[in-house]
């Protein structure tokens, strides 16, 4: 990723966050559950109100991805 990408990304991020401070608070707070093992369940719920749920167990793999995200955001 070249450095314009990467200030990108931050800015995104960034605004992200002003937009879902919630989401990025809850993940700020339980940031150490995310490692290896874990379950990672996601929810959709359309605006018609269909909803989609899937899950993933986290790999070592993702828990090295997670932290590499969290150091280049940080």
């Amino acid at each position: 990723m070249n450095p314009f990408e990467m200030m990108q990304l931050k800015s995104k991020m960034d605004r992200f966050g002003q937009q879902h401070p919630k989401v990025v608070a809850f993940f700020s707070e339980n940031h150490q559950e995310l490692r290896e093992g874990a379950v990672v369940e996601i929810r959709i719920t359309s605006p018609e109100g269909h909803n989609i749920v899937t899950n993933m167990r986290l790999t070592a793999e993702d828990e090295d991805t997670i932290n590499t995200f969290k150091n280049m955001l940080s």
